[in-house]
């Protein structure tokens, strides 16, 4: 980043320029309320144009700077000389206002043609309906897709499950609507004619902590031509310029003086000339020295000699510094965003199918897996509603699935499994490599299960809900690898999104397994998600509209004490607390997804499956008493697991 003497230094080339700033700024210091100068030579009795007042304006200000003294004058000092050659020209009737006399003024002239027509492709982003006006700038970056900033965007468009984007609601609780409109200058009217570029779709907005950008669908019936990128990047000094919608901003500024330097008019589309002052060291974010307000989120940083785009301007320092990022990074992203919604309007071809034949040797899971008599555990109980939702399978009249030391129940209206069973064997576990392709499974109807289609295009995992290696074992490596194998059946799937923490959850079953309490290194679990009413589907998900997706999940897991002989089932929620939140303090809970431990009742209340018949066996019923005044114990370690 540039030193305001770096700064300076740069703008003193520029002589004539610079001796007229000189003279209006030691006026205008005075003017707001400076009182006078601590340089000598800035006496207004003393001062003279012709002099060498110009130098000791600059020298004794900027040493004030250096020196900690004198900050608020120099400061202003160094607004108001970089402002007179900083200038934010209006654009009006689509033509730049140019005025002043300095270096860079010859060459803008010298492509201000050319520069006019890029300028048309910038748009303000209007919204409707909403306690702003509008959110930022955007600019023509394809034939239909404006690119923005991620900030900005997110003033009127949110994130939904499965990466997808919504609209937020307006003031009457429609849709907003978004238009980016590029006659949005200083007294001007657009033609009878002109339609703005309506905003039909969001396609991307990056994350916190990545580059900040955003890509927006149009409608451009004005059939506006894109502005192209440039193929290098920009040097230092190189003479850019950024165009946008600056916005009033006193709370961060002079308000006299950003009148002053923008003529008390805002809102309007604004061409403001600068030079390239560096870069990051990552190289993700450009400097430059453009003058620009808030309103500028989203403005295009053109180079001036080649009417190309070099950068996304994303945040400023008023008179200081601005922030920008680079046009190479936003067109690789842009590239990616194409490719996956081009893909998207492609026939998603079918998902493979195991023959039903290929499971007969397949054993499932074992209820006496633990032993007999009171170390069973058994499937849950069943309502008559949730049997009759269970997939018919072609050869258990149960409705389960068996697979190599595991089942399944599969959901007919969810199309995804209700509730899965493992057995795991701790003292015969290989260690494998990961294999298997995932598959449907030929023994319920295509209807009852779904795909790859549900997870196309979209940061949703295929969640394993029996993890691959939990079957991986047996008396050889054909046995373990075939149980690993099989938990790539789609029946096995729910998805989740790649955000969800289940680093604890994963983290869970392997303690259990190898706690020294942990009879023979056995334990059966069970698995599955929650399923309410107002789970969300995935919108423009071909072949998977219908498609639920759940928002928690829940996992039993039962082994017997060494020291006692006896069976331990504890439960288990993966949510962000809204299940719990009856049993807690909603403040506290409500957030981020978390795994929590709770008494057996909680998952039956929550899932529909009657577990009663473990409810004895579970350490948290003997005690209700915990930090939440009953028994749910956040999970953050294996010192918070009561087994």
């Amino acid at each position: 980043m540039m030193t305001p003497q770096n700064q300076i230094s740069n703008l003193r080339r520029n002589k004539a320029a610079f001796e007229t700033s000189a003279e209006r700024a030691a006026t205008r210091l005075i003017q707001l309320g400076f009182g006078e100068p601590t340089t000598e030579s800035l006496a207004p009795e003393g001062f003279s144009a012709s002099g060498p007042a110009y130098e000791a304006v600059l020298s004794g200000h900027v040493e004030g700077l250096d020196n900690e003294t004198d900050i608020a004058m120099g400061a202003t000092l160094e607004a108001i000389i970089l402002a007179d050659l900083r200038p934010p020209y209006f654009i009006a009737d689509n033509q730049i206002m140019i005025t002043g006399n300095y270096d860079e003024v010859a060459l803008l002239n010298a492509h201000k043609a050319t520069l006019e027509v890029e300028c048309l492709k910038v748009g303000r982003v209007d919204l409707f309906n909403h306690r702003l006006p509008y959110a930022g700038t955007g600019w023509l970056i394809t034939d239909d897709i404006v690119v923005t900033n991620r900030h900005v965007a997110e003033v009127f468009a949110r994130t939904l499950l499965g990466g997808q984007y919504d609209f937020r609601p307006d003031r009457f609780g429609q849709p907003l609507r978004v238009e980016t409109n590029t006659y949005q200058q200083n007294k001007t009217n657009p033609p009878a004619d002109y339609r703005p570029m309506r905003v039909i779709e969001v396609l991307f907005m990056a994350r916190p902590g990545e580059p900040d950008f955003a890509f927006l669908r149009v409608d451009n019936e004005a059939d506006i031509s894109p502005i192209d990128l440039a193929v290098a990047r920009a040097e230092v000094d190189q003479p850019i310029a950024a165009v946008g919608y600056p916005a009033a901003d006193p709370n961060r500024n002079d308000a006299n003086l950003m009148d002053d330097l923008f003529s008390s008019t805002y809102n309007v589309k604004r061409f403001s000339p600068g030079l390239c002052t560096g870069y990051t060291p990552d190289g993700h974010t450009l400097f430059a020295d453009y003058t620009t307000l808030g309103g500028n989120s989203g403005s295009i940083v053109l180079d001036i000699a080649t009417q190309k785009a070099v950068a996304l301007h994303f945040a400023g320092v008023f008179e200081e510094t601005n922030f920008a990022v680079p046009a190479d990074l936003v067109w690789a992203a842009m590239r990616e965003v194409r490719a996956v919604h081009a893909n998207a309007s492609v026939s998603i071809p079918p998902t493979q199918v195991a023959n039903a034949e290929s499971f007969s040797d397949r054993n499932g899971y074992s209820p006496e897996f633990l032993g007999d008599g009171d170390l069973r555990v058994d499937y849950p109980g069943m309502d008559q509603a949730t049997k009759d939702d269970i997939a018919p399978v072609s050869d258990d009249t149960n409705g389960i699935l068996k697979y190599t030391h595991f089942s399944v129940i599969q959901s007919i209206s969810r199309r995804l499994p209700m509730l899965t069973a493992v057995n795991i064997d701790g003292g015969k576990a290989i260690r494998l490599k990961r294999k298997g392709n995932w598959r449907l499974d030929g023994r319920i109807d295509n209807s009852h299960q779904v795909g790859n289609e549900l997870y196309r295009h979209n940061p949703l995992d295929r969640g394993h809900m029996v993890r691959r290696m939990d079957p991986g074992w047996g008396d050889s490596k054909a046995e373990a690898q075939q149980g690993e194998i099989d938990t790539f059946h789609y029946t096995n799937s729910a998805p989740q999104h790649k955000l969800l923490n289940q680093r604890d959850w994963v983290g869970l079953e392997d303690y259990i397994l190898e706690a020294s309490r942990t009879r023979d290194f056995k334990v059966s679990v069970m698995t599955g998600p929650v399923f309410r009413d107002n789970d969300k589907t995935l919108r423009k998900q071909p072949g998977a509209e219908d498609v639920q997706i759940p928002e928690h999940f829940w996992k039993i897991a039962a082994m017997v004490d060494t020291d006692t002989g006896e069976l331990s089932a504890t439960g288990y929620l993966l949510t962000h607390g809204e299940l719990i939140a009856d049993l807690t303090e909603a403040a506290f809970v409500l957030g981020e997804y978390k795994t929590y431990q709770v008494k057996l009742s909680r998952i039956s209340a929550v899932t529909g499956f009657d577990f009663s018949h473990l409810e004895t066996k579970d350490p948290m019923n003997a005690n209700s008493e915990s930090t939440f005044g009953e028994a749910v114990f956040e999970v953050v370690g294996p010192e918070s697991l009561r087994l």
